[in-house]
C-alpha cells in the first residue's frame, strides 16, 4: 500500500498521520507531521525496497553524532537532519524515519558563496570573514560526524547548505552517508571525481579509506572558500604533459599552491594563496601531499579556523580601503589586489573588432518594429502579379542590352546569338592555325619577289660581293619587320580590342 498525505503511520509506540507533502526525491518523500511541528517524516518509495534501509536507519539511531540544534535570537538552527525514530505503516512494516524539521528556505547551497559575482547576485556575503566562519562550522560538523565513525564521502559544495542568517552548516540526506553499525558498515554509494582523493582516482574507494577521503574533500572545500572558489588542482600547466581535467591532475598530484613551487604547474594569477597565513598553508600542504595518512582531520581544521573566525582574536581585520573586504592581520588585502589585477587586465586587453553588420533587407526584419499584419489571399495574388510583371520587364531589358552589345561588335543581320565576350576570344582555333601558316608563306613569297627584282636592277658583272652583302641586309630587315608584325597581330591588337 502506497502512503500519502492523510495516511496513518506509527512512530515508535504512538500513532500519527502524514501531513502535507514537502518534497519528493529519488529515494523517498518528506511530509509534515500535524502533531509535531519540529519533526518531519521521510517515507521511502516502494521501488527502492524500504526494508533494505532498516538496518542502516537503526544503526544511525544507535550512533547519533553530537550536534545539538543551535538557538539564537529565538530562532532554531538544525545542523544535521539525523533520524529520530523509525516510521512503520499500520501493518508494522518499515517505511521510513522521522528527522528534525529544517527550514530549507532560509538556507543556500555553499556552492553559491564561492564566486563573488554569484554571491552578490544571490544577496550572500562576499567577505573573507564569512567564508572563514563557514569553513570553521563545516569542519566542526564533520568532526562530530567522524567521532561516531560516520563519513559523508560525497562531500562537495553543491551538497552542503548553510543558514544565511547565522552561517551555520546544515547537512541533509544523511541516510546516504557511510554509516557505521554494530560490526557492520553501510557504505556511501556515490563519489564526485573533482573531490575524490588521488589514491582513489585509479582504484575503488573501500570502507577503510572513507575517512581519508572525507579529509581530502574537506581540504578542497576549505581551500575554495578561502581562495575565491579556485580549485587547488587548477592553475597554469608548464608543459603539455599536464592533464587538462581536474580528476587527472588530482591523480598525478599537480597541486600548484604549496609552499614549495610545483615544477609542472603555476598558480592562477588571481589566487590569494600567498596571503594565507603559514599555519593554514602548512595544513593545505599536508592535505594535498603524497602521504594520505598525514591529511589534517576535521577537528584540526576546526581548531585552526575557529581562531580566525572569532572577531575578538584580531587575526582577521577589516580592509581600510573597502569595508566589504577583510584580510589576515599583517597580510595585504587579497580582495583589493585581485580587483586591481582584474581591472588592469581589462584595461590592457585589446578590444575585439566589431563585426560588420549585414545589410538589412528592404522593409527591415520581421518583428523589428512590431507585429506584421495578416495578408489576405487577394493581396497575395496582387503581389504575385506585380512580381511577375517586374520579372518580365527585367527580362526584356536584359534582351535589349544584349542586342545592343551584339550590334556594337558584329554587323547587322548576322543573327548570331552570342554573349558579349572579348573580341580576341571569338577567333576560332582553325582561324589561328591558318594565320600561323599563311604569314610565313607570305613572307617567303615577298622575299623571293624582292630578291628577283633586286637581281634585275643590278648588273651581274662585278657585283657578287655587293650582292651578297645587300641580300643579307635586306633579309635581316624583312625578318625584323615580320617579327614586329607578328607581335602586333598576336599581342598588341588583342589587348587593344579587349580594352576598347
Amino acid at each position: 500500500m502506497t502512503l500519502r498525505s492523510g495516511s496513518s503511520i506509527r512512530i515508535g509506540p504512538r500513532r500519527s498521520t502524514l501531513g502535507a507533502l514537502i518534497k519528493s526525491g529519488g529515494a523517498g518523500s518528506v511530509y509534515l507531521l500535524p502533531d509535531d511541528a519540529h519533526s518531519v517524516a521521510k517515507i521511502y518509495h516502494e521501488r527502492v525496497d524500504p526494508p533494505s534501509y532498516t538496518d542502516r536507519i537503526e544503526a544511525m539511531l544507535e550512533l547519533r553524532p553530537h550536534l545539538p540544534d543551535q538557538v539564537e535570537g529565538g530562532k532554531r538552527y538544525v545542523q544535521i537532519a539525523w533520524p529520530h525514530a523509525v516510521v512503520r505503516d499500520e501493518r508494522g512494516r518499515f517505511v521510513g524515519f522521522t528527522m528534525p524539521a529544517l527550514d530549507v528556505k532560509s538556507t543556500s547551497e555553499l556552492e553559491q558563496v564561492l564566486q563573488e559575482r554569484q554571491a552578490r547576485a544571490a544577496g550572500l556575503p562576499v567577505g573573507l570573514g564569512a567564508k572563514v566562519t563557514l569553513a570553521a562550522n563545516l569542519s566542526a560538523v564533520l568532526a562530530a560526524l567522524h567521532a561516531q565513525h560516520h563519513y559523508v564521502v560525497d562531500l562537495k559544495p553543491v551538497n552542503l547548505r548553510f543558514y544565511r542568517a547565522s552561517l551555520y552548516i546544515a547537512l541533509l540526506d544523511c541516510d546516504g552517508f557511510s554509516i557505521q553499525g554494530q560490526g557492520k558498515r553501510f557504505s556511501a554509494p556515490q563519489v564526485t571525481p573533482d573531490y575524490l582523493a588521488p589514491e582513489f582516482q585509479a582504484r575503488k574507494l573501500g570502507p577503510d579509506g572513507e575517512e581519508t577521503q572525507d579529509r581530502f574533500a574537506l581540504a578542497v572545500v576549505v581551500f575554495q572558500l578561502l581562495n575565491f572558489g579556485i580549485h587547488p588542482y587548477s592553475g597554469r600547466p608548464a608543459s603539455d604533459r599536464v592533464p587538462t581535467d581536474i580528476p587527472a591532475r588530482i591523480r598525478e598530484r599537480h597541486y600548484a599552491y604549496g609552499l614549495r613551487a610545483h615544477r609542472m604547474m603555476t598558480p592562477s594569477p588571481v589566487s590569494a594563496h600567498a596571503a594565507i597565513p603559514l599555519e593554514l598553508r602548512e595544513l593545505f600542504d599536508r592535505a594535498f601531499g603524497k602521504d594520505g595518512e598525514q591529511r589534517p582531520s576535521a577537528a584540526e581544521w576546526s581548531r585552526a579556523l575557529r581562531s580566525y573566525a572569532q572577531p575578538s582574536s584580531g587575526r582577521l581585520v577589516v580592509c581600510a580601503r573597502n569595508r566589504e573586504h577583510q584580510h589576515y592581520a599583517s597580510q595585504p588585502c587579497a580582495s583589493c589586489v585581485r580587483a586591481e589585477l582584474i581591472a588592469k587586465t581589462a584595461r590592457n586587453a585589446k578590444p575585439r573588432p566589431k563585426p560588420n553588420p549585414r545589410p538589412e533587407p528592404s522593409g527591415g526584419r520581421r518583428g523589428a518594429r512590431g507585429p506584421v499584419s495578416a495578408v489576405t489571399a487577394a493581396q497575395m495574388a496582387q503581389m504575385q502579379a506585380q512580381l511577375t510583371r517586374m520579372q518580365a520587364q527585367m527580362q526584356a531589358q536584359t534582351a535589349q542590352n544584349v542586342a545592343q552589345a551584339q550590334r556594337s561588335w558584329w554587323p547587322r543581320g548576322s543573327g548570331a546569338a552570342v554573349a558579349s565576350k572579348p573580341w580576341s576570344s571569338r577567333i576560332g582555333i582553325a582561324v589561328r592555325v591558318s594565320l600561323a601558316v599563311a604569314l610565313p608563306w607570305s613572307f617567303a613569297r615577298i622575299a623571293q619577289f624582292v630578291q628577283a627584282l633586286y637581281a634585275q636592277l643590278l648588273p651581274s658583272s662585278g657585283a657578287a660581293a655587293l650582292d651578297g652583302w645587300m641580300n643579307a641586309i635586306l633579309m635581316t630587315l624583312l625578318g625584323a619587320g615580320f617579327l614586329a608584325a607578328c607581335g602586333v597581330f598576336m599581342l598588341v591588337l588583342p589587348r587593344m580590342l579587349k580594352n576598347r
